[in-house]
């Protein structure tokens, strides 16, 4: 069965559903790794450090999350090397999202309960991010800087919410 679209759990509505140990059958994170690039690497040794923030307050499952990073991890890797940047994913998806399954068809009225017991089964998990929170970090030097921008664009057409790439330190060495 596939995934339910995203607009489902985009919103952040009640508290978070995060206690782990009452809970069984969570699927595990699809996310790899947080660090990438020459991970060893203190991030002030980079001149330039260039953010992807969300504008609202969203929730973003861990495919998506997944899929972005990969998405800038590869062209990062493709066009810098594999040890000249350093990139990590600063959001880690602790909320679990349940969904109340409805049968569907014919003579699913006899079958279904619909909404009695309506709690839900556990279908995955997802990072809530606010307005402003930074999901995506990448430190490089000057000349790399527009690839590093255009990794952050391919991560931002694989998730939801609008976002903004933002440029936290070394602005002046771009436009000079």
């Amino acid at each position: 069965m596939s995934d339910k679209p995203g607009s489902m759990y985009r919103e952040i509505d009640g508290p978070a559903y995060t206690r782990r140990e009452y809970m069984g059958g969570i699927p595990g994170s699809k996310i790899a790794q947080h660090k990438m690039g020459d991970v060893d690497t203190d991030p002030e040794d980079y001149p330039v450090q260039i953010s992807l923030t969300v504008e609202e307050d969203v929730q973003i499952r861990h495919g998506s999350l997944e899929s972005a990073r990969l998405s800038a991890n590869r062209h990062l890797i493709k066009e810098l090397g594999e040890k000249n940047y350093k990139m990590i994913l600063r959001k880690f998806p602790h909320h679990v999202i349940r969904e109340n399954k409805q049968a569907t068809g014919a003579g699913a009225d006899r079958v279904s309960d619909g909404m009695r017991l309506s709690f839900g089964k556990i279908v995955g998990t997802a990072a809530r991010i606010g307005a402003d929170e930074r999901v995506f970090t990448i430190w490089c030097t000057p000349e790399q800087a527009p690839v590093a921008k255009d990794a952050l664009r391919r991560a931002y057409n694989k998730m939801a919410p609008p976002c903004r790439i933002v440029v936290e330190r070394g602005e002046k060495l771009l436009i000079a």
